[in-house]
């Protein structure tokens, strides 16, 4: 895919022409609306700008518009008004009991029929844990004054064998390979005796073959994809019979199931990548959508070599919603062919995955219709069992094609990285359980396109490879550990085992350093331990202590840190509304989440409904360099305005900030920080 901010839409959500989230206010309190700007969020997950290598540090995406992501509704998510976000992650003991009961109901609600596997679920379950190539073949320059770059134009390199080698190595079955085709055709005018008017360039799907036949080469499956067309301009189609934008749709996939009608059956089929439509009103969208898995169906079908070959469907926008996957449903069964499997899409919880203040994957969102707490697993888990409910359990296999979060590489500081690694435990967890495929997005940015082609964040890789097959142990709350004074007494890091059993710290001695409680599955720092390492010569001012690897009897080890922290401040800057970057102090400390009010209300983006920023969007950080940025995208909003504004900055540990701002004309003035309480 390669795209933008959250998406998916349930049966209680509707689109609006607008290209941001909003929130209405009903009886049960403010409920998030979603609006549907797909192209938006191509362009997001893309990350990749023409001329922009691919890189977790330092990456540039492209602004997007606010889009509510996925299952919020699924679950009736509403949200606390923003006057009281901020309490939200404040927990009680008998709340907290509260979230951890959902969350076993969320999970243990996950039960796949044992019955016999159609060959559509046999299908999903062959896919299992697979990669997107993502940013090469659907790569494409919509500038056609610039000279078409081929599967390099958003700055990846050529796909090489061994690439594909590395990613067979690290444990993946199965490979998605996007291919836009926008470029790479030519209209002839009229008919050809092949029965196409619109031909796809020979050299470009020699070239696409050429990568198809290298990864089935090494055994894994293969899902061939037509992928940015869908935005690029098969959005545009009325949904007349022989509108340009349907026969060009036919004509790729008649070339496209003539290409590939003598590969094995590993070989599948994805009609279209996030179908999506200028107009959702007559024809609808979803009866668009319908006609033109219909269309592909028997295309496919009808050349010798296909009969058994997987043809993959999506939803409107690949959203797994109820009311979409129980649509795409009724329309499989009834072409009673056994061939035929679904997809869609899962980016987990746009406050989530996004960052816009919801920093943990176990953090309360709200509180869905039955005002049980929501977080963004209790969000995966409802996906999942929607998933299970209308697809799986009536024998239709399930693909999930992209899995991924939004803010992975929009910089070092988005997600907690802590946080991350349980989204991606929990999601293969579900899957292996559900017997869903699970294609993670790479653009380029989680496995290295240079050889020796490893992960770009070894944690995160080490944690996607354990995940595939087994379940992983981490710490129940945070993976750091702040220290702003001597230790007089021991630390707990209490743990989730996932049916593991822990083995030890590495480096570090059971009695003298730490003490673990099997029965409260807690780990106990020692205060001597804390004290040695607070006093060694070498040990900084602020900043990082320790590095503990906790090792399980299954999964992948758990980095826990020891972090030495103090107050955070910043110092006075100038700039103008198109960005300001201000030196900050961290002090060891993270920046958790940041708002911004003017005459007593919050501002910036999503402002109407949410009190935090985006990270990476609104704001980023940067502790290396030790400055704080607002970007031109917070003083763009429109709810900002001449005057003062207070920026207020949230840390991990520690009081939180206030930066001042005296906006006038362009020109922006931040005066000294100080802490809250002062």
């Amino acid at each position: 895919m390669g795209k933008a901010t959250g998406k998916g839409v349930s049966h209680t959500w509707r689109s609006t022409s607008a290209g941001e989230a909003r929130a209405e206010r009903g009886q049960e309190g403010w409920q998030v609306r979603e609006t549907d700007e797909p192209q938006a969020i191509e362009r997001h997950k893309a990350g990749i700008k023409q001329g922009q290598g691919p890189g977790r540090a330092g990456r540039r995406w492209i602004p997007a518009p606010a889009v509510a992501i996925t299952a919020l509704s699924l679950i009736g998510l509403a949200l606390a008004p923003t006057a009281g976000a901020a309490a939200q992650a404040q927990a009680g003991p008998q709340e907290a009991k509260t979230w951890s009961a959902a969350r076993t109901a969320a999970t243990s609600a996950i039960n796949p029929s044992n019955a016999g596997l159609t060959p559509s679920l046999q299908f999903a379950r062959n896919m299992g844990r697979g990669w997107n190539l993502g940013n090469s073949f659907d790569a494409v320059d919509t500038n056609w004054s610039s000279p078409d770059r081929g599967e390099q134009a958003w700055g990846n390199p050529e796909v090489t064998p061994d690439l594909l080698k590395a990613v067979k190595a690290k444990g993946y079955t199965s490979i998605r390979i996007p291919m836009t085709v926008y470029r790479r055709y030519r209209d002839l005018g009229s008919t050809n005796k092949d029965g196409y008017r619109f031909l796809i360039d020979q050299a470009w799907l020699n070239r696409y073959r050429q990568v198809v036949d290298q990864a089935k080469g090494l055994g894994m499956h293969v899902l061939v994809n037509i992928h940015h067309d869908s935005w690029i301009w098969l959005k545009q189609w009325n949904g007349q019979t022989g509108a340009k934008e349907e026969v060009m749709f036919s004509d790729f996939w008649k070339q496209l199931a003539r290409t590939f009608a003598d590969e094995p059956d590993s070989v599948a089929f994805e009609t279209i990548n996030e179908p999506q439509f200028n107009t959702w009103d007559y024809p609808s969208g979803q009866e668009k959508l319908d006609r033109l898995n219909t269309e592909a169906r028997t295309i496919i079908r009808s050349v010798p070599g296909n009969e058994h070959r997987m043809i993959v469907m999506p939803t409107p926008s690949t959203t797994p919603s109820d009311e979409y996957t129980r649509h795409l449903a009724a329309l499989i069964k009834g072409f009673k062919d056994p061939y035929v499997a679904a997809t869609v899409h899962y980016y987990s919880e746009w406050l989530y995955s996004a960052n816009l203040g919801i920093t943990g994957f176990d953090e309360r969102i709200g509180t869905d219709n039955q005002g049980r707490p929501t977080t963004a697993r209790t969000s995966a888990a409802a996906t999942f069992k929607t998933i299970q409910e209308n697809l799986t359990s009536q024998g239709i296999g399930t693909v999930i094609g992209e899995y991924g979060l939004l803010g992975y590489d929009t910089g070092n500081d988005v997600l907690q990285e802590g946080e991350e690694v349980k989204y991606y435990e929990y999601m293969n967890q579900l899957a292996r359980q559900g017997g869903v495929g699970l294609m993670l997005w790479d653009n380029g940015s989680m496995i290295s396109r240079q050889a020796p082609y490893g992960w770009k964040n070894a944690r995160i890789g080490s944690e996607l490879q354990a995940a595939m097959n087994a379940s992983s142990s981490y710490a129940t709350g945070a993976d750091t550990i702040y220290l702003d004074s001597k230790a007089q007494s021991g630390l707990a890091i209490p743990l989730t085992l996932n049916g593991n059993t822990f083995v030890g710290i590495a480096g570090l001695s059971s009695g003298s350093d730490y003490v673990y409680d099997p029965s409260s599955q807690t780990v106990n720092l020692t205060p001597a331990y804390l004290n040695r390492i607070q006093s060694v010569p070498d040990a900084p001012r602020y900043g990082q202590l320790a590095d503990l690897t906790l090792r399980f009897s299954a999964g992948a080890d758990w980095h826990e840190y020891v972090v030495r922290n103090g107050q955070a401040s910043s110092s006075s800057a100038w700039g103008k509304r198109n960005g300001i970057t201000i030196p900050m102090d961290y002090a060891g400390n993270a920046v958790r989440r940041v708002s911004a009010r003017q005459g007593g209300r919050s501002v910036g983006p999503n402002s109407s409904w949410w009190s935090y920023l985006q990270a990476g969007s609104a704001f980023s950080c940067d502790r290396s360099a030790g400055t704080f940025t607002l970007t031109g995208n917070f003083f763009g909003d429109p709810t900002v305005s001449d005057g003062t504004v207070d920026v207020t900055v949230d840390f991990f540990n520690g009081p939180s900030i206030v930066i001042p701002l005296t906006l006038s004309s362009g020109s922006v003035q931040a005066a000294v920080s100080y802490p809250i309480g002062w």
